[in-house]
C-alpha cells in the first residue's frame, strides 16, 4: 500500500502562503493581469480600503457642512451678528469650514496614493 500523499496546510497570513506555490510562478501580479479569484479578491481589499478612507474623509467634511448652519440655529445671536456689516456666517465659511474642506481633500489624496503606493510595493516583492 501507498501512503496518502500529504499536503501542507497553512495560515493564509503566513509568508509561505503569500507567496504562493514554490516554484510555480505564482504572483499576485499575474493574478491581477490574468483576473483570476484570487486577484479579484486583492483588487477588492485595495478597494475597500480606499473607500473605507473615502467615506471617512466625507463623513468629517459632511459633518462640517452641515456643522455650521445646525450652530446658526441652535445659536441665533451668531445667526444676526456681523462682523464689519457681513453676516459672521460668511467669514466663518471663508475662514473655518472652507480650510477645514481643503485640508481634508489634500489629506484624502496623500491617503489614496499612499493606499495605493503600498498595494503596488506588496504586489512588486510577491
Amino acid at each position: 500500500m501507498t501512503e496518502p500523499r500529504r499536503v501542507a496546510v497553512s495560515n493564509p497570513r503566513t509568508h509561505r502562503a503569500r507567496r504562493g506555490p514554490v516554484g510555480t510562478g505564482w504572483s499576485i501580479a499575474r493574478d491581477l493581469d490574468e483576473q483570476t479569484e484570487l486577484g479579484a479578491v486583492y483588487a477588492r481589499a485595495l478597494i475597500r480600503a480606499q473607500l473605507r478612507s473615502a467615506l471617512l474623509t466625507a463623513g468629517v467634511v459632511l459633518a462640517a457642512i452641515i456643522g455650521l448652519p445646525l450652530l446658526l440655529i441652535l445659536v441665533p445671536a451668531l445667526a444676526r451678528a456681523r462682523v464689519h456689516g457681513v453676516p459672521l456666517a460668511w467669514p466663518l465659511l471663508v475662514l473655518c469650514v472652507q480650510p477645514v474642506w481643503i485640508t481634508l481633500a489634500v489629506r484624502q489624496l496623500w491617503r489614496a496614493e499612499r493606499t495605493e503606493r503600498e498595494f503596488a510595493r506588496f504586489v512588486d516583492h510577491q
